[in-house]
């Protein structure tokens, strides 16, 4: 056989390597699923003790979105708040929305910029939610140093959510330098700062910081007998993170050299096989900040590595046409982890109400279903249901 073809054989045994380890296997375990807090550390719609709302009414006939024929900036908090509750935060972002815009010198104006941030990020609009965010950090005053320091870490993970891990550096320093920020808010920061760490590229110190942090979690929860549940999905979605991040920087470009080939291949299927078994460890918490972005990351470590099998460079002895053979049969044997990650993604959303899935969560992993369903759709078009086999 030639080098091209140990290099695919090589391949596909790793393929196969995986897909034998890395079932699903967690979706009948008891545990937890993540979410984004809510209202858990500023009650959505609760002013401040003592508030007083500004009693400036508008008249102009019925208001289609408040159904009034008049409103004040406490008529649109009273509604913000009772639409946040039953779910529909489409129609607390606007409530929120129109209060800080016609009433911004109103007291209740600065809990609408934090609600309103949280009803955007619950619609997955997480620029708006961080321009909101940001706006609420702006108008804290000296007696708010703690809520502004929650909330700087809270715009630091919708940054990363958005791939901007760089960008997420200041607000964590900032927070990070805040006395008044105390745990456990101060743990939830520095692990967010621990993925700056790795996007530095910095691995083991950042799954060092993380697991540490983990420790400190247990002592505490050992003396006080609060399991920090929250903290604790945290911390295992971003251990995962971690790993997932240092099997992307596992380079495959090494397609002429067996060796390296085979060593880069094993520390990348290793690597995504520890994200996957820590993804699973957050999805067992059923904290529902944070089950939607492991239950998505679940699958899309499948993704991760069929993608970056498809974009190493063919073997250099290949011509044009071994070549493309080479290419079609690669494309064939790698959609096996398309499957899985199908699967993965069915999985989760059959027990969304069980991990109490957000709708912008139960959004994204469908979309991401449809995907591996479409690409799939193409590659098995000709009803051929199993990888051929390499001569």
């Amino acid at each position: 056989m030639s080098s091209a073809g140990l290099a695919f054989s090589r391949l596909l045994v790793l393929c196969f390597a995986v897909l034998l380890f890395g079932s699903f296997g967690c979706a009948h375990q008891r545990g937890g699923p993540p979410q984004v807090q809510d209202a858990a550390k500023l009650p959505a719609g609760q002013p401040p003790a003592g508030l007083r709302l500004d009693p400036t009414r508008i008249r102009a006939g019925d208001d289609l979105l408040t159904g009034l024929d008049g409103y004040d900036a406490g008529d649109l908090f009273h509604l913000g708040y009772e639409a946040f509750q039953r779910g529909d935060v489409e129609l607390s972002a606007a409530l929120y929305g129109r209060l800080v815009d016609e009433f911004p010198d109103a007291e209740g104006a600065l809990s609408a910029h934090y609600n309103l941030g949280l009803s955007l990020e619950k619609l997955g609009d997480l620029e708006a939610a961080i321009g909101a965010f940001a706006r609420y950090v702006e108008l804290c005053g000296l007696d708010l140093r703690q809520d502004a320091a929650e909330t700087r870490t809270r715009i630091a993970a919708l940054l990363q959510r958005l791939g901007r891990v760089e960008e997420s550096r200041a607000p964590l320093d900032k927070a990070l330098a805040e006395t008044e920020l105390v745990l456990p808010e101060r743990w939830e920061a520095q692990i967010l700062y621990a993925i700056v760490t790795a996007q530095e590229g910095n691995f083991e110190r950042a799954e060092w910081n993380i697991k540490a942090i983990g420790r400190a979690i247990r002592k505490r929860a050992l003396r006080e007998g609060d399991r920090y549940p929250f903290q604790s999905a945290m911390l295992w979605y971003h251990v995962g993170k971690v790993y997932r991040m240092r099997a992307a920087s596992h380079s495959l470009d090494a397609v002429d050299n067996l060796e390296l080939l085979d060593q880069r291949l094993t520390d990348k299927a290793r690597d995504l096989l520890e994200a996957r078994r820590h993804f699973k460890r957050c999805l067992r918490h059923l904290e529902a900040a944070w089950s939607g972005a492991a239950a998505l990351a679940l699958g899309g470590v499948y993704e991760d590595f069929r993608r970056d099998l498809l974009a190493a460079p063919k073997p250099s002895q290949l011509d044009g046409e071994h070549g493309a053979v080479y290419r079609e049969l690669l494309e064939e044997a790698t959609g096996r982890f398309l499957e899985r990650a199908a699967s993965d993604y069915r999985e989760v959303l059959r027990d969304a109400q069980r991990y109490q899935l957000e709708d912008a969560w139960i959004v994204a992993i469908s979309e991401a279903l449809s995907r591996c369903e479409g690409l799939l759709q193409e590659l098995f078009a000709d009803g051929q249901e199993t990888v051929p086999e390499i001569p």
